[in-house]
């Protein structure tokens, strides 16, 4: 499991108001970087505010940003974690399984059986020294639980796998200082 390649994608709220930059980090097993692409800044029109109401953000994450993004990455990950629920739905458009991913709640880690409600599975590794996370696979693709787990299972204790999101944000706005195109 140590060759595993590790996508994480988010979209990003940019300085300007409903302003997204969709980003994707392909990392080693432990975290170290391999590959690292966002898009310029993608924002809607008023008569797209409009037409889209609360689907717009995750259209703008899944079909503008998210998918575009994952095709076109040169290192293919064994699985994509995402941290927003709504990106989940990538895993419609993509053969690579796709994996929200978050902190655990902490209320809830003295009664693990919470965690088979909503599909949610917390992983607190016995040797892992970062908090405890909790991962949800898309409801349709049942498979991708057990054809990842292992996988997911066996890194926790490598990384903090919450991490990589604040190192593509942090990203996101030095970009967004240096270039108007990612505002």
């Amino acid at each position: 499991m140590s060759k595993l390649k590790i996508g994480f994608y988010s979209l990003y709220e940019t300085e300007i108001q409903d302003s997204y930059v969709g980003t994707i980090l392909i990392t080693d097993s432990y975290g170290i970087p391999l590959e690292f692409k966002c898009t310029h800044s993608v924002k809607a029109t008023g008569i797209q505010k409009a037409l889209y109401g609360e689907r717009l953000k995750p259209y703008i994450g899944i079909e503008l940003c998210g998918v575009p993004l994952i095709k076109s990455i040169a290192n293919s990950p064994d699985f994509i974690f995402v941290d927003a629920e709504y990106l989940l739905s990538i895993r419609t458009k993509i053969t690579t399984p796709v994996i929200l991913i978050g902190k655990a709640d902490k209320e809830k880690l003295e009664t693990p059986e919470e965690y088979n409600k909503d599909g949610k599975i917390l992983i607190a590794h016995e040797y892992n020294t970062f908090e405890p996370v909790e991962i949800q696979y898309h409801p349709e693709f049942e498979k991708d639980n057990k054809n990842t787990f292992e996988g997911v299972f066996s890194i926790c204790t490598n990384f903090d796998l919450t991490e990589p999101f604040a190192r593509m944000k942090k990203s996101v706005e030095i970009l967004g200082k240096s270039d108007n195109k990612f505002k």
